[in-house]
C-alpha cells in the first residue's frame, strides 16, 4: 500500500531523537495498547474532531445509537454503524463490500474515504506529522514495530487499531453463562429463534452470525451482510440504514416475519435481551485509556 508524501515525510523526520522508555511491554501487547489510544484519538480526522470512538461507543458494543452519523464536512452517513464486537472474527467487514475482509485495509474507509466522506484524512503526510509530535506514541510505535521505529505512518497506525479491534472479545453474555434463568417470554423466544422462525439459520451462536450477504426483503437492493446479534439489546437502531427503531421492527422487516404473531416477535426480541455481555459494556481496558503513557519515558 502506497501513500503520497511518505517518503519524504520519513526524510524530515529523521531528525526525532529515538524515545527511550522501560520496554516493559512485548511488541503485541505495545501495538494492542498503540491501537487502543489511536482509537480514541481524534488527531486521526481532518479538523481534530473526530476518533473511531466518536461513532464506535463502548456503551453500545461500539456502535452508535444513531441510523448513520455525519463526517468530518457535515455529509451524512449512508450506513448505520455497525458493532465491533468480536470484529476480529468477521470474514468480511462492511454492511456492502465482500471484499473487505481485513481490519487494517477497512480503517482507510472511515479514515480517507469519500462515499461518504467521514473522517476526512486523506494527507497521510499530515497524520504522521501529528502523531509523531506525541512522545508517548513514538516511544509505543518503537517498542511495536522494532524495525521500523522511526516510520510512523498511516500503515503501522492501521496495524495498531486493528490489533486493539481484535481483542473487542464478547463471550461473557447471560445465555452464555450455564445455568442462567429465562422468563417463560424468553425460553418461548429461544425456542422460536432456533426453531421455527428460522432466526438461526442465519445467526448461529457463537458469533450469531452466519458470514453471509443476504437480500432481507422483496424492497431490498442487492445482498448485505448478516451483522452479529451478540449486544444487540444496545445496538438500537436497526438494519444496514438504521431504519428499524426497535428489535421488534428490525424484525419484522424480514420477509419471513408475516408467519409469526406480534406476541411471538416479542418473545424473540426479549430472548435477544440474553445476548447482551455487560462486562464487555464496562471493561476499562476496552474504555477511554489514560492519560498517562504505559511505558516510562526518560526525560
Amino acid at each position: 500500500m502506497k501513500f503520497s508524501g511518505l517518503t519524504l515525510l520519513v526524510a524530515t523526520l529523521s531528525w526525532l531523537p529515538a524515545p527511550t522508555f522501560a520496554a516493559s511491554l512485548s511488541p503485541e501487547t505495545a501495538k494492542r495498547e498503540l491501537g487502543h489510544r489511536l482509537f480514541y484519538d481524534a488527531d486521526l480526522s481532518l479538523d481534530g474532531s473526530m476518533s473511531c470512538a466518536t461513532c464506535h461507543e463502548q456503551r453500545h458494543a461500539f456502535s452508535d445509537g444513531n441510523s448513520t452519523h455525519p463526517g468530518v464536512t457535515d455529509e451524512q452517513g449512508i450506513r448505520n454503524v455497525p458493532a465491533l464486537a468480536n470484529v476480529g472474527a468477521f470474514q468480511s467487514l462492511t454492511w456492502i463490500d465482500q471484499h473487505v475482509t481485513s481490519l487494517e485495509k477497512q480503517l482507510f474507509i472511515p479514515l480517507s474515504g469519500h462515499h461518504p466522506v467521514e473522517m476526512g484524512m486523506t494527507d497521510m503526510a499530515e497524520l504522521s506529522r501529528r502523531l509523531s509530535g506525541n512522545s508517548c506514541y513514538r516511544a509505543l510505535f518503537a517498542i511495536a514495530f522494532p524495525d521500523k521505529s522511526s516510520v510512523i505512518d498511516a500503515e503501522h497506525v492501521s496495524q495498531a487499531v486493528a490489533a486493539f479491534e481484535r481483542i473487542l472479545v464478547s463471550e461473557s453474555a447471560l445465555w452464555d453463562q450455564p445455568g442462567h434463568r429465562e422468563t417463560p417470554q424468553q425460553q418461548r423466544g429461544e425456542e422460536l429463534f432456533f426453531g421455527r422462525a428460522k432466526c438461526s439459520s442465519c445467526h448461529a451462536p457463537p458469533l450469531f452470525m452466519d458470514q453471509h450477504f443476504h437480500v432481507l426483503s422483496v424492497s431490498q437492493n442487492g445482498p448485505i451482510r448478516t451483522p452479529s446479534l451478540r449486544n444487540v439489546e444496545v445496538t438500537a437502531p436497526y438494519l444496514h440504514d438504521g431504519s428499524a427503531p426497535t428489535l421488534v421492527a428490525a424484525i419484522q422487516a424480514h420477509a419471513g416475519a408475516g408467519d409469526l404473531s406480534k406476541l411471538e416477535i416479542e418473545s424473540i426480541s426479549d430472548f435477544l435481551s440474553l445476548l447482551t455481555d455487560h462486562t464487555f459494556l464496562s471493561r476499562q481496558d476496552f474504555a477511554l485509556p489514560a492519560e498517562q503513557c504505559p511505558v516510562r519515558i526518560a526525560p
